[in-house]
């Protein structure tokens, strides 16, 4: 049975998830097609479209959909949407629900190690912060591994992170690459390398899948050693 905390961690969770789907409805409006349109060229370039009947299909455009929404800016404005929808007095919001909207614009995307769960805690490391981070009373708590880096969105809120409901796992083979290539961002001191890279892996995780005669090191690589 869910104690007290799990139950207001997963309400949270529950809470956020609405928030994304107004931010979503409205940012996927005729009013913002051609960014849509754009949108997914850029993030289904390389990588291609999933089929409907794919089992990745629906994670694959929560991925896109999250990416629109806290990653990609908006073309005409400058920021993305969910940073747009606090200046735009035609997004609804109350003004209790303004400071979830503000966590929603704050979300940290990264790439993590999965550390450890202790009771319903997950302790996680943020591989480009090099820093530990513990989500409590994690309502989501199956499927990590300590050999693949995932990469994940914490939404802020107050002292505590919620995981957003995107995820892509890479496989432990790919951790070489994947570390050096941190490491390297890392020393740079470019932030913005982080979110160029993270979706690069992404890209590169769903080409592995497509092509599985292939061995992981001609997919995990920046030389270009197969054409697609």
């Amino acid at each position: 049975m869910d104690t007290e905390p799990q139950q207001q961690a997963l309400a949270r969770t529950d809470m956020y998830e609405d928030l994304i789907d107004r931010l979503i409805l409205f940012f996927t409006t005729e009013r913002f097609q051609a960014d849509v349109a754009s949108g997914k060229k850029e993030f289904f370039d390389e990588a291609g479209i999933v089929d409907e009947e794919n089992q990745q299909f629906e994670m694959r455009m929560t991925q896109f959909l999250e990416w629109y929404l806290f990653s990609r800016k908006l073309k005409d404005v400058g920021l993305t949407p969910a940073q747009y929808a606090l200046q735009l007095e035609d997004f609804k919001m109350t003004s209790a629900e303004r400071p979830q909207f503000e966590n929603l614009a704050a979300t940290r995307h990264s790439l993590f190690e999965f550390l450890k769960i202790r009771g319903e805690d997950i302790h996680v490391k943020d591989l480009f912060l090099n820093k530990k981070i513990v989500i409590p009373n994690s309502p989501i708590n199956i499927g990590f591994n300590r050999d693949e880096i995932f990469d994940a969105r914490l939404i802020p809120d107050g002292e505590n992170f919620h995981f957003s409901r995107s995820f892509c796992f890479h496989p432990p083979e790919a951790s070489r690459y994947i570390l050096g290539e941190i490491k390297r961002i890392r020393k740079s001191g470019d932030a913005s390398e982080e979110e160029a890279f993270i979706l690069k892996l992404l890209k590169m995780r769903y080409k592995y899948e497509q092509y599985r005669h292939l061995k992981l090191e001609y997919v995990y690589t920046n030389e270009k050693k197969v054409r697609f």
